[in-house]
């Protein structure tokens, strides 16, 4: 499967890896040369088998089968939109369109939020029952959605837009995907962990990329709306790394998470490409410092 997706407006290359399957993904971002945009080439060895309205599902071969997993739904849906914006494909705009309804149809109102709730189980850490949700997968959904209310006009997909982004407000142990945690000092402002993984009631893990790749992802909603609660999210998100990127350091590598998981070298090289656009972004030293950090670890690796 090779996807293409206009997407996020940052620099140089992201790598994003999928948390729900023994597949990887990875997703390399390139700046077009007009700056309007950047495009997204995925590679995935978990084929991708469309539904009769052309909405994602995949097929682990497992214990899982054919799910719908809600970060592929909307990637699957930005692909579409990419080849409708290409070529006019009057098919992948509605399929498109389908992917956006289904976001909305199978969001699960929370009452003052609304999640995508994984329904299989998730074979890292042991299995992990559903349901669960993702920081990520809330944040690719956003992106999905705004785009459907650009092209159709229609305030549905805007109006469940708004209901998912307050998920990023409310707590991993109340339902929600953030943690808020105080610096320590009970004199600063707090600070917030977008997780990968969100379960209430199980170990939060930390996984450093889920928390990256979102912010980048948030950064891009709020380019295109221009609305302060998204820029209050990523800016505490910020913060976050500012106060904690340490915990992730081993002096001759990265950590994958808080569970002291050494990261992959996909995952690390991920990292520092992660890291180095946030710090594009909003010029916080400590993203560059520790990019640079990992990447010098990268770099003194005897070769294979």
């Amino acid at each position: 499967m090779k996807i293409r997706i206009r997407e996020v407006h940052f620099n140089s290359q992201i790598y994003i890896h999928s948390a729900y399957s023994n597949s990887l993904i990875i997703i390399f971002i390139i700046l077009m040369s007009s700056g309007a945009f950047l495009r997204f080439i995925a590679y995935a060895t978990t084929p991708e088998v469309p539904d009769d309205k052309g909405v994602i599902v995949y097929n682990y071969n497992g214990v899982q089968r054919k799910v719908y997993n809600p970060l592929f739904v909307a990637i699957g849906g930005l692909k579409y939109y990419s080849e409708y914006e290409d070529h006019g494909d009057k098919q992948s705009k509605q399929y498109f369109i389908n992917t956006a309804d289904w976001l909305i149809n199978n969001a699960k109102d929370k009452g003052e939020y609304s999640l995508w709730e994984y329904d299989f189980p998730w074979s890292s850490y042991g299995w992990i029952s559903p349901p669960y949700s993702s920081a990520l997968a809330q944040a690719q959904g956003l992106k999905v959605l705004v785009l459907a209310h650009n092209l159709t006009g229609n305030e549905k997909y805007l109006n469940e837009a708004n209901k998912t982004l307050h998920s990023f407000l409310i707590d991993y142990d109340e339902g929600g995907v953030v943690s808020n945690e105080e610096d320590g000092t009970g004199e600063g402002e707090s600070s917030t962990f977008l997780h990968l993984l969100a379960k209430p009631g199980f170990k939060k893990l930390y996984p450093l990329n889920g928390h990256t790749q979102s912010l980048l992802l948030l950064w891009d909603y709020y380019q295109q709306t221009q609305d302060p609660l998204v820029k209050t999210i990523f800016d505490k998100g910020i913060k976050w790394l500012r106060d904690n990127l340490w915990k992730y350091d081993t002096g001759s590598w990265s950590y994958y998470d808080q569970m002291e998981n050494l990261a992959s070298t996909d995952y690390h090289t991920a990292q520092i490409a992660q890291l180095r656009n946030l710090y594009e972004i909003t010029g916080e030293y400590t993203l560059k410092e520790y990019s640079d950090r990992f990447d010098k670890y990268k770099r003194s690796q005897p070769l294979d």
